[in-house]
């Protein structure tokens, strides 16, 4: 297999993970117990939905630079698909909301520095970015559509308490193409960390906002974000 399609199955790999939890997980938490869900209220579902946000803050000042400038890509990604995928099983079998959301705050911490991880190595070795990273990328809406879709259908013709429980199904398949992109990943191009004499990149990254159209794009995208989220609720 050439790096390309390498590459591309990185991606497929990457976001079917994160497309076979997301857009179902919502009433298996809400629901009521006696129907089958966790019976979690609407704040409690709140704050587990927050875990994707709380690690994407830390990931922007924090996790991001630390991973992309201290471990190997692609070690770093089997390292997190691993303990990230078993926290992610652990949910299949989490019913209390400290421990649920604790799974999910470990998962979301390991997992979102990933995607980035993911794009760092795919930049460092395909031939000309400008007209492979798109294929390659593409991998991910594929991996998406690949997970959400088939599921969605299959769990569609459920009814009642059977239906609610059978959506726990997401944390297996989800767990289970964590832990192959984990090892899958030790298969992947040995991409080294960058060196960089910037400590706190993300401070320099801050004022780059002082730029005009940085600053519209950032303003566009935060809003893109949170209309976006507003889909799978």
């Amino acid at each position: 297999m050439n790096i390309r399609n390498k590459l591309f199955l990185m991606m497929v790999l990457e976001f079917f993970i994160w497309g076979a939890w997301l857009p179902l997980i919502w009433g298996y938490m809400g629901t009521p117990i006696a129907e089958g869900g966790l019976g979690f209220s609407s704040t409690q579902t709140a704050w587990v939905g927050s875990g994707f946000a709380i690690a994407s803050i830390l990931g922007i000042f924090f996790s991001n630079q630390f991973a992309d400038r201290t471990f190997a890509a692609e070690k770093f990604m089997a390292f997190s698909h691993l303990v990230g995928g078993l926290a992610i099983l652990g949910l299949y079998w989490a019913h209390s909301f400290p421990l649920f959301l604790a799974l999910m705050l470990v998962h979301s911490i390991l997992y979102v520095p990933t995607i980035s991880v993911a794009n760092s190595l795919a930049f460092a070795n395909i031939k000309d970015a400008s007209k492979e990273f798109g294929i390659v990328r593409m991998g991910g809406t594929v991996g998406w559509i690949l997970a959400s879709w088939p599921l969605y259908f299959i769990l569609d013709g459920r009814t009642g308490f059977d239906a609610i429980q059978a959506r726990k199904a997401i944390f297996l398949v989800s767990g289970i193409a964590s832990l192959v992109l984990a090892i899958y990943s030790l298969t992947l191009p040995h991409t080294p960390p960058k060196t960089g004499s910037e400590r706190n990149a993300w401070i320099a990254t801050g004022r780059r906002l002082a730029i005009p159209f940085i600053l519209v794009l950032f303003i566009a995208t935060f809003i893109d974000a949170t209309i976006h989220n507003g889909y799978f609720l």
